[in-house]
């Protein structure tokens, strides 16, 4: 089966299950949102699906990805690659964007000499809105924008072959363009094949990028299905909480450079 299948996912750090019974389905070609309030468990989830919980965390549960089993236990996750809120905690602060992605490429065969991953990672940036990719190519993380260095992270997950990116919290302290250009930059990538799970608090993000969403609350999902359903009467407090606010006007703006 050509999916991403978690099922009755627990998470414990000391006596505290913080995640419990989290049950979620992804397709390829397909973006899902999890969405919910903070600390109801969206990150840790994002964790374990990406391998990266926290050490003295005991997590219990099954993931499949295309039909093969994907210990939880496990730190290597084959097919799965993360897409984080703080891309400069994905990316080396210290070398150039093309000596990162260069070596991505060629370790996973999609280029075989140095020259055509260089230019295959010119024609990736520019398919995720880079006007200048060679700039880019040449540019240290610092010297890109938080919305630029994202869209960066999404081009490493891919190059990696990834089938399915886990993206957590990608467009908080976003400016709206920088957000747009992350999302449109998601949505190239499900509509190469890509599966994506979207964490996220933010609805309105969440209803331009995906199909339907689950909402967790508590370390446990309590509501899922179209947006349609979450804006209904038949859907949950907490989903009719989130909708209500995504509708409120915005307070205030961000001037961060997309």
């Amino acid at each position: 089966m050509v999916s991403l299948v978690l099922q009755d996912l627990s998470i414990r750090i000391a006596s505290q299950y913080l995640v419990k019974g989290l049950s979620l389905t992804i397709s390829r070609g397909e973006a899902v949102a999890l969405v919910g309030p903070s600390g109801s468990g969206k990150s840790l989830t994002a964790a374990a699906l990406s391998g990266s919980l926290p050490g003295g965390a005991m997590v219990r549960g099954e993931l499949e990805v295309d039909g093969q089993a994907a210990p939880l236990e496990d730190r290597t996750r084959p097919g799965i690659a993360a897409v984080r809120q703080d891309s400069l905690t994905s990316l080396h602060p210290l070398v150039r964007i093309d000596r990162q992605l260069v070596p991505v490429l060629l370790r996973s065969n999609v280029a075989t000499t140095h020259a055509a991953a260089l230019a295959r990672a010119e024609s990736m940036l520019e398919e995720v809105g880079f006007t200048d990719p060679r700039h880019v190519l040449r540019s240290f993380p610092m010297e890109l924008s938080g919305g630029q260095r994202q869209r960066v992270c999404i081009i490493q997950a891919l190059a990696c072959r990834a089938s399915y990116l886990i993206a957590d919290e990608p467009t908080t302290a976003l400016d709206v363009v920088s957000q747009q250009l992350v999302l449109s930059a998601l949505r190239a990538a499900a509509e190469a094949g890509a599966g994506i799970l979207f964490i996220t608090h933010d609805v309105v993000a969440a209803v331009s990028l995906c199909s339907r969403a689950a909402i967790i609350d508590g370390g446990s999902i309590v509501d899922q299905g179209s947006f349609s359903h979450l804006a209904s009467e038949a859907a949950h407090p907490v989903a009719d909480a989130l909708t209500r606010a995504a509708r409120q006007p915005a307070t205030s703006d961000k001037h961060t450079t997309a």
